[in-house]
């Protein structure tokens, strides 16, 4: 042993501090770093790597403290002081595995993995070491030793190989991101892991296990003059400087985010103030489109309010001026039967100048209406630029003109102008002007066929109630014919067949007087058989005498004819004479009825009552007969069968003189027909 070897093994605590201190260091600066947060993989798994480094510094210290009691003359050795020691130093070793796994690609996949792995070489270290207690029974010193060897050959160089090899793995991740001067860094990081664990862990503690025999520390220092722990120191400060160089890709890496950061706060303040001038533009066009929905649902609402063609040009004209500011008046024109078009409605805002109606938009309006005609092209609408001294001071405006389309059939126009020349019509005014017409159409059309409708319902009313006039009127004048002409007749035939009864009284005219007897009975039959005809046709006691007396007169009839049915007849606070029109409808309407209970009925009573309530004459014709069921009573598609004629008739009856028909009936109870005509209590005067 030379000088210098001497002067090492003197001062070994002085080399154990210096190690211990550097892997300290190493974990100071590696704790430091792990709270950083990184894109990194490798700043990830640095905490394994930092408790190695504060472990593994206590074990070196741990030693120093050992040689400095030997060289003191303390007795700080024994197996219980050697197996705390063997216990960090395998601590130690493990964690340094840990760090090595968990920058394995299985450990990003599965974070169990790498734990996994540590426990793996954890039990095959201690399986070796309960083998060569099996095998080799030493003494309880020397079996620490060997656990000590085992150690450094079973998990600090697979550690520190494994440690090597991810950090290499990751100095292509620092390549990839510019930082080759921090990747080089790791690069000599890795080989003072190499170096610290093959060279500095092969060169163990003298043990009986092979090769530890012959491969120790003692040969290092007898080869190259200097412990193998001042390698191992050496070691632990290169990898303590190298990461701590390579840590500083932090920083770096902090640097690049906050300008990113701070690029990405400008564009999102440059992407915040696009959105807001975005919000602000959706703004304004979400209130445009209520203003316009609001207007189209305020012009829905004018257009389902009425069918009155009057009100809906009315109402429609004014909502359509007023939903846009630049409108000052509109016109609507409607083709007329002959194929004109005509003026059907002007509306004008009240500050807006005169004189009404406007004639350019009567020429917007007609331009708009006959261009589809003329061209056979479809058209949305008509703009003008128009120039009108007498109505616009010499100023130019601009009106709007769209045709007014249901289903491809144009029946008018609508037309909206602008007199201010500072609020010109533009293309949101006429997107809203094409709308409203096109929701216009549809209503206005339905409103001409409405007023067409009515119109011929009211001549359809005035034809029936004039055919049930002139029907009434011809039954009269039969009646009357019949009773002044053929009446008379068979009346002076009937006398004249008594006179000649009365003259033949011998026995040779006994022939003749059987015939006369049998013509004489004729006569009478078919007088009786005329006066039925006359009183069906018209009784002539309902314009002479009114209602209640013909009725009574018509029931005492009835009975007779049917004297297997009870009838009865109740008069109740009528007035003495009612309208020929009331009187007429409720006697056909009572006729009607008995004459259906006595074909279909099959009743043995039946009830009528005539009958005054307050603003109402009514009449209620009730039987007792089989009934029948209200829903089988014939439809408007039935009124081609004969059998729907007579409940139809009375219906219509009731409806012209204004008043409400109603059938109630079930089968087996029978059915009562009710007839309500509305009276005025001032009429009774």
């Amino acid at each position: 042993m030379n000088g210098l070897s001497a002067f090492f093994v003197q001062n070994l605590g002085y080399v154990y501090f210096f190690y211990g201190l550097a892997f300290f260091a190493m974990g100071l600066v590696v704790f430091l770093e792990s709270g950083r947060s990184t894109e990194f993989r490798f700043g990830r798994a640095l905490l394994p790597l930092a408790i190695f480094g504060f472990i593994h510094g206590g074990h070196e210290w741990f030693e120093m403290f050992q040689i400095f009691a030997i060289q003191g003359g303390t007795a700080a050795s024994g197996p219980g002081v050697e197996l705390l020691r063997l216990v960090l130093l395998v601590i130690s070793f493990l964690f340094l595995l840990g760090f090595g796994a968990r920058l394995l690609p299985n450990a990003e996949r599965e974070p169990a993995y790498a734990w996994t792995l540590v426990g793996v070489f954890g039990g095959i270290w201690l399986v070796a070491l309960g083998f060569v207690f099996v095998a080799a029974r030493p003494p309880m010193i020397d079996l620490l030793i060997a656990g000590d060897v085992l150690a450094r050959y079973l998990l600090a160089i697979p550690g520190a190989l494994l440690a090597a090899w991810a950090l290499l793995r990751e100095r292509r991740d620092f390549h990839a991101r510019g930082m080759s001067r921090y990747g080089r860094s790791l690069l000599w990081a890795a080989l003072a892991f190499i170096i610290y664990g093959v060279v500095g862990q092969v060169f163990t503690q003298s043990s009986f296990l092979p090769p530890a025999q012959v491969i120790n520390s003692a040969l290092f220092l007898e080869t190259f003059d200097f412990p193998v722990q001042l390698l191992r120191a050496g070691a632990a400060m290169a990898i303590a400087l190298t990461l701590g160089s390579a840590l500083r890709a932090f920083e770096a890496e902090s640097r690049v985010r906050l300008a990113r950061a701070n690029k990405a706060r400008l564009e999102a303040l440059d992407a915040q103030s696009k959105r807001t001038a975005e919000v602000e533009a959706l703004n304004l066009e979400l209130r445009a489109t209520t203003q316009e929905l609001t207007a189209m649902l305020e012009l829905s609402q004018i257009l389902t309010s009425t069918v009155d063609l009057s009100r809906l040009q009315r109402d429609a004209l004014y909502q359509v001026v007023h939903s846009m500011q630049g409108a000052c008046c509109s016109m609507l024109f409607l083709r007329t039967q002959s194929g004109a078009l005509e003026p059907a409605g002007v509306y004008r805002r009240p500050e807006a100048p005169r004189p009404d109606p406007p004639p350019p938009l009567a020429e917007t309006a007609r331009q708009a209406f006959t261009y589809e005609g003329a061209t056979g092209a479809k058209l949305d609408h008509i703009v003008m630029l128009l120039e009108d001294d007498a109505f616009a001071n010499g100023r130019s405006y601009r009106t709007l003109g769209v045709p007014l389309r249901s289903q491809n059939r144009v029946f008018g126009a609508l037309a909206l102008g602008s007199l201010r020349e500072n609020e010109p019509l533009g293309a949101l005014e006429l997107g809203l002007l094409s709308a409203f017409a096109q929701q216009m159409a549809s209503s206005l059309e339905n409103a001409q066929l409405y007023r067409m409708l009515q119109e011929r319902e009211g001549e359809l009313e005035e034809l029936v109630r004039q055919l049930v006039n002139a029907q009434e009127g011809e039954r009269q004048r039969i009646a009357r014919e019949l009773h002044d002409d053929t009446g008379q007749k068979l009346t002076a035939l009937g006398l004249g067949l008594a006179a000649v009864e009365a003259r033949l009284t011998d026995q040779q005219a006994a022939d003749a007087l059987a015939l006369v007897r049998d013509l004489r009975g004729v006569t009478d039959g078919a007088m009786t058989e005329l006066r039925n005809i006359m009183a069906n046709l018209r009784p002539a006691q309902l314009d002479e005498l009114g209602l209640a007396p013909t009725l009574r007169w018509y029931v005492k009839d009835y009975a007779a004819r049917y004297p297997e049915m009870d009838v009865q007849l109740t008069i109740d606070r009528l007035p003495r004479r009612l309208p020929q029109q009331y009187e007429t409808t409720l006697f056909r309407l009572a006729q009607e009825a008995l004459t259906n209970v006595a074909r279909h009925a099959q009743a043995s009573a039946v009830t009528v009552k005539l009958s005054r309530k307050p603003g109402v004459i009514c009449l209620d014709v009730h039987d007792n007969g089989r009934g029948f069921d209200p829903a089988t009573l014939p439809s408007a598609s039935a009124l081609r069968r004969p059998s729907g004629w007579g409940i139809t008739g009375m219906r219509e009856r009731v409806l012209l003189a204004g008043g409400r028909f109603d059938i109630v009936s079930q089968p087996g109870v029978g059915t009562t027909v009710s007839v309500e005509l509305p009276w005025n209590p001032e009429e009774d005067r």
